[in-house]
């Protein structure tokens, strides 16, 4: 089952999104589509499985010309999608999700749905392609690589051969990459054509057979994966070189306390106890969902806790609330930034000063020329585009979006941040942006706690890591001795 767009061209007003771009997938072969955030990857998705019509080109599926077909006729004709963002009934079951849409039906006239046989299908299933998961869990109690499963398993279910994977990995542990890149590849020898989308250039090379590089809307490099190195396809993505990493350390001689944690107990966070001192950086490694959202929401003050200390500079911060505690020079970058850490309908501007105490309370008259200023500082220090203040945020890529929020919390006057996930869904070059502000601030004197899925970000920023499984802190080691191997059984409880 093959699938070609040709010469697609979309514009959105007078904004080109994609301009003569083109691709093909072939059975039994996976193309990654690689490119800075706003590149058109996604838009590209959208119009091969119709939920997006193309200005211009040509769209064949199997050597037939497809001219608007719809996202029903796509799923029909045996092309499915893995969307970047989760599309799961939260309040349903595995199995109900599933076969959403395409319920097995049994009794008088088919009006009852027969959860049997779709328990059994989805056993199949899961057994047939590695992807096994209980069929009656709800999908609230999954984790975020199980869900990926489900995700995965509906396509499936739908009899996809021809399968577009929008950024699958994003929020995946190190383990559950693994997993799913032996799906991909086990999916390819049966035949099916895949479309793997990923900033990770470690994955990329793993999986793929061929590479596209899109552009501003362009496409720049299309070829074999073993014609190509990694510095190949990072200078495709960034039109150039890529700026490596500087760091000049803070003096010992100021290295202060600037953050310690006594004792923690809340709901997901068991006896914690931790410190970072000024112009440190520690960083958390863990499988996701092993207390890291708990632990940062607790010191932040937006989680309840039950014991343990929490003092930020001399200030025992314990019972502050996380205004106050915000006041005190805590800072903090939520791993959500569409649900927690920005306001999609507000400008840059307006999400720049978000959580300032001073609007908050009331103290600070807004003016909308200081704003402006300010924001346009910010934005030219950062380089977020569009370059316009009063843009709002749902108008930004992700990468641009998470610079506005990293950009918000490194402009204040701060004594500690908290720092979850800071190029998760950014690409290469914005990572690179994003990771070098934050060696800057800590060589400023900043203190940080790093909570990353990625060990090699933990490695480039880290001066200690250390490992949380269940709530705890089991073992802590400098960033010079924190391979993959010493912290990998860490990491799955192997170790304690």
């Amino acid at each position: 089952m093959t699938l070609s767009l040709s010469r697609v061209h979309k514009r959105y007003g007078p904004r080109a999104v994609l301009e003569d771009a083109s691709l093909s997938l072939e059975p039994g072969r996976i193309r990654a589509l690689v490119g800075e955030n706003g590149a058109g990857k996604s838009t590209l998705v959208k119009i091969a499985c119709g939920m997006l019509a193309p200005d211009e080109g040509a769209l064949r599926f199997d050597q037939r010309a497809v001219t608007g077909w719809s996202a029903r006729e796509a799923t029909a004709a045996g092309l499915g999608v893995v969307h970047q963002h989760f599309t799961l009934v939260e309040t349903l079951t595995v199995a109900d999700n599933v076969v959403l849409g395409r319920e097995p039906r049994r009794g008088p006239f088919g009006l009852l749905v027969d959860r049997d046989n779709a328990r059994a299908r989805v056993r199949s299933l899961g057994e047939k392609h590695g992807l096994v998961i209980d069929p009656d869990r709800r999908i609230e109690s999954l984790s975020v690589g199980e869900r990926q499963r489900v995700e995965l398993l509906r396509v499936l279910d739908g009899g996809a051969r021809c399968v577009l994977l929008d950024e699958p990995t994003a929020v995946l542990s190190p383990a559950e990459v693994r997993g799913l890149l032996d799906v991909l590849r086990s999916l390819a020898k049966s035949g099916a054509a895949l479309l793997f989308i990923s900033h990770k250039l470690d994955e990329v090379f793993a999986i793929a057979d061929d590479v596209t590089v899109l552009r501003r809307g362009r496409v720049v490099l299309d070829a074999k994966a073993s014609e190509l190195s990694r510095d190949d396809v990072a200078k495709a993505v960034v039109g150039g070189e890529v700026p490596s990493l500087r760091s000049a350390r803070v003096s010992e001689a100021e290295a202060r306390v600037a953050l310690r944690v006594d004792g923690l107990v809340c709901d997901g966070v068991d006896q914690l106890s931790l410190s970072v001192r000024r112009g440190e950086v520690l960083g958390i490694a863990g499988v996701e969902g092993n207390g890291q959202r708990a632990l940062f929401e607790a010191i932040a003050g937006v989680r309840a806790t039950q014991r343990g200390t929490i003092t930020l500079g001399d200030r025992d911060a314990t019972r502050d609330s996380a205004l106050e505690r915000r006041r005190a020079g805590l800072g903090f970058v939520p791993e959500d930034r569409e649900n927690t850490g920005l306001c999609a309908a507000l400008s840059i501007a307006e999400n720049l000063c978000l959580g300032d105490p001073a609007t908050a309370t009331g103290d600070g008259a807004l003016s909308a020329r200081k704003l402006r200023e300010d924001a346009l500082r910010v934005i030219e220090r950062y380089d977020i585009r569009p370059a316009d203040p009063e843009a709002p945020v749902r108008s930004l890529s992700g990468g641009n979006a998470q610079k506005v929020l990293v950009a918000r919390e490194l402009e204040r006057p701060l004594e500690a941040l908290l720092l979850a996930q800071p190029t998760r869904g950014v690409d290469i070059g914005a990572a690179t942006a994003i990771r070098q502000h934050v060696l800057d601030a800590r060589d400023r004197g900043l203190a940080v706690v790093l909570v990353s899925s990625e060990l090699d970000e933990l490695r480039a920023l880290s001066d200690r890591v250390a490992v949380i499984f269940r709530g705890k802190l089991v073992t802590e080691m400098p960033v010079h001795e924190a391979t993959d191997e010493r912290l990998g059984p860490w990491m799955i409880g192997a170790n304690t």
